[in-house]
């Protein structure tokens, strides 16, 4: 009998090892539906502080799938008021595309949910893969999936403050941090986790590469706690680095380049120690998840583990109560606690230390996840179940009253199918025009030569058609007398302006605006952006280094297979 349970429980055992990957999807797909349940069963989604910008965004790059054109553009020719924004050039949009693909087939509101659910499922395979190979165990890696995963931060991150890009970088965090942690306990084969993920969030949203900077140098300060094959360290940590670099490069240096040709950008500058949390209101809110954009917390959940994971981090050995010691740091980072008027001239541009509540959100989860299983009064595998369980349900009650909370405040901001186009094309932004430029924004937005180029009297001017390509606009005109004209188009680097099919140099007066010579009669004038040297010598490096590190990546995957 016992020889017959035995086998029972090995054959038990290996059936759940070789299907764990399928139970694995269908628990996180479910844990992913009821996260967007509520925020997405209704047919429509909820136009949080900044989601109208980041749909515009996504709305470009759909633009440019449906006219056949498959690289993500330049400027924006249809959305943000059509008037040439140069978004991508200064926002990257890598990572937007699978939803530009995803509204071709859905539309935008189905799209949209879509996505978010994918997101979710990547944000928990990544935080279960991390878990799993900090905390030793699949099981620990998954209590911490789910925990980061249902955390308040990420749901007000979404939902409240529609940041898209941010929300986005909630998946790619956990490797980051991953691949610091090992170079810096001497694992330096891991280096490329922390590639992989600074590469991702500098693809994604360039404030939270920065932010993600922070965690890596604090994380590196485990090297202290061995000092022994520090040279290999700081060479893995070096190669890491230039390869993030090179992966990057086909964004990072037409942003450069960008840069230096502006005087300033239109970008909203806030003062760190003014925009950061009051420590007793963040407390509060956080007690209670709040859910109003100016109520920003970290939620009761985190709340409780941090407090847990304080009660008994004496168990922890000094690599964990290292950890603790940084969730702490980056809760600490978000208030007006820390001494941010120090900081102004290094950090300013990440505009709200609050933003660091993601990095603290995934430590406490982390180091919230070891303290729970360490008050389990019994190891087993019932009642590691029982905890999983609580957990989970946990998270989806929070998240309910989450929503329920969302609509006691005065929100009226519904996007359905019938509003969303819009919503996503409509927007307008001036963080990326030179403050020169902005007293001439009401006149670019009408795309109108003419208004441009006022005239007093009879018309002398007359704008006959515009319409509108990939990159580019076409304009046909008649003037009454060869003339200078002011187009409604701002410069940067990669205009090109083209009349009657002669390309003219690029000319711009002192707002920065594009200047066109036109002749006597019908013009056919084309104002279109065509990538710049460094963009294309840029994009072929960063696409080089990208298909050696995945052959590397399918390398190493086939040779475990093989073993």
């Amino acid at each position: 009998m016992a020889t017959s349970d035995t086998a029972n429980g090995s054959s038990q055992s290996d059936w759940l090892r070789r299907y764990r990957w399928l139970l694995e999807l269908g628990l996180f797909s479910c844990l992913s539906l009821f996260w967007l349940f509520l925020w997405a069963a209704q047919g429509k989604i909820y136009l949080g502080d900044d989601l109208g910008f980041h749909l515009n965004r996504v709305q470009g790059l759909y633009q440019q799938v449906i006219s056949g054109h498959w690289g993500l553009g330049h400027i924006a020719t249809t959305t943000f008021q059509g008037w040439g924004y140069p978004i991508n050039l200064f926002y990257p949009a890598y990572t937007l595309l699978p939803m530009a693909i995803l509204q071709v087939w859905f539309g935008g509101v189905h799209a949209y949910a879509i996505f978010l659910f994918l997101i979710t499922l990547l944000t928990l395979y990544t935080t279960r893969f991390v878990g799993q190979r900090v905390l030793g165990s699949y099981y620990q890696g998954l209590l911490l999936a789910v925990l980061y995963s249902f955390s308040q931060y990420r749901v007000l991150d979404f939902f409240v403050r529609g940041a898209l890009a941010e929300g986005i970088v909630f998946a790619f965090l956990p490797l980051v941090f991953y691949g610091a942690y090992s170079i810096a306990i001497g694992d330096v084969h891991q280096w490329y986790w922390l590639t992989l993920g600074m590469a991702l969030i500098g693809l994604t949203h360039v404030v939270s590469l920065i932010l993600a900077s922070v965690l890596v140098l604090l994380t590196l300060g485990l090297f202290f706690l061995k000092r022994t094959g520090l040279k290999q360290r700081l060479g893995a940590l070096f190669l890491a680095v230039v390869t993030t670099g090179l992966l990057d490069l086909t964004f990072l240096a037409p942003l450069m380049e960008q840069l230096h040709h502006m005087k300033g950008l239109g970008v909203m500058q806030f003062q760190l120690a003014s925009s950061a949390v009051q420590p007793w209101p963040f407390l509060v809110n956080s007690a209670v998840n709040q859910m109003g954009s100016g109520q920003i917390n970290l939620g009761w959940l985190m709340l409780m583990l941090l407090l847990l994971t304080l009660g008994v981090c004496w168990k922890f050995n000094g690599v964990e109560r290292y950890l603790v010691g940084l969730a702490v740091v980056f809760v600490w980072l978000a208030t007006t606690w820390f001494p941010w008027s120090l900081f102004q001239g290094v950090l300013g541009t990440i505009q709200f230390p609050w933003r660091f509540l993601a990095i603290a959100s995934f430590l406490i989860a982390l180091v919230g996840t070891r303290a729970l299983v360490l008050v389990l009064p019994r190891n087993t595998r019932h009642v590691r179940g029982i905890l999983l369980a609580a957990m989970v349900v946990l998270g989806i009650i929070l998240n309910a009253a989450g929503f329920v909370s969302f609509f006691q405040n005065p929100y009226s901001n519904a996007i359905t199918p019938e509003s969303y186009h819009t919503v996503a094309t409509d927007v307008a932004s001036t963080d990326y025009v030179q403050p020169v430029s902005l007293p001439a924004m009401p006149a670019l937005k009408t795309h109108s030569i003419v208004v441009m180029n006022p005239t007093k009297g009879k018309t002398t001017l007359r704008q006959l058609s515009r319409q509108v390509g990939a990159d580019s606009f076409t304009y046909r005109l008649w003037s009454r007398r060869a003339r200078r004209l002011k187009l409604p188009h701002l410069a940067y680097p990669g205009y090109q302006v083209t009349v009657n099919g002669h390309r003219q140099p690029l000319r711009q007066n002192r707002m920065a605006i594009l200047l066109a010579n036109v002749k006597q009669g019908t013009n056919i004038i084309r104002v279109a952006y065509v990538a710049t040297t460094i963009q294309r010598v840029s994009a072929w490096l960063s696409a080089l280094t990208w298909v050696v590190l995945l052959g590397w990546f399918g390398w190493k995957a086939w040779r475990r297979l093989r073993q």
